[in-house]
């Protein structure tokens, strides 16, 4: 390497070296490992979660009473003294603390006494603070989410 100093020789050895360093950012652990993702239901339970409080908010008898198991279906109805849960369905809504503000809080999972059902508890929480108890919704075995308990009655559900 005749005409190139000392100095020059290090640095072009040196050059491909830092560059793969910054290419490959180190190659070390930066301590971050992607999130999990959700395979436990809980993103389909929170869904199906919130579908219910709009169907709720919209007074929708069809969307809502879609949501409902058949014993839920039939609570609706029976505690609105209807025929069935989707013309009892407007009226339920309207006998909650305030079908308009209804929101759905925290969701937790969990299982059924057995451990084989997966079922999920949703706070649903109304403007000033009234309470008039949780949705219970319960996976299928298909990866739907239906409620088997449903706020301000309090009957109902398997």
């Amino acid at each position: 390497m005749r005409g190139i100093t000392p100095v020059r020789r290090t640095f072009l050895a040196a050059a491909p070296i830092a560059l793969t360093l910054a290419l490959t950012g180190c190659g070390g652990d930066d301590g971050a490992e992607a999130a999990p993702e959700q395979d436990d239901g809980t993103a389909a339970a929170e869904q199906a979660a919130e579908d219910f409080a709009q169907a709720v908010r919209d007074r929708d008898g069809e969307a809502g009473c879609a949501l409902l198991d058949e014993p839920a279906q039939d609570l609706v109805a029976q505690t609105q003294e209807a025929d069935d849960c989707g013309a009892a369905f407007a009226d339920y809504a309207e006998s909650l603390p305030d079908a308009d503000g209804i929101e759905v809080g925290e969701v937790e999972m969990g299982t059924d006494l057995d451990g084989e059902t997966e079922i999920a508890t949703a706070d649903i929480a109304f403007p000033g603070d009234e309470e008039a108890g949780g949705l219970e919704l319960r996976e299928d075995g298909e990866g739907a989410w239906t409620a088997t308990r449903v706020p301000g009655a309090t009957l109902g559900g398997a």
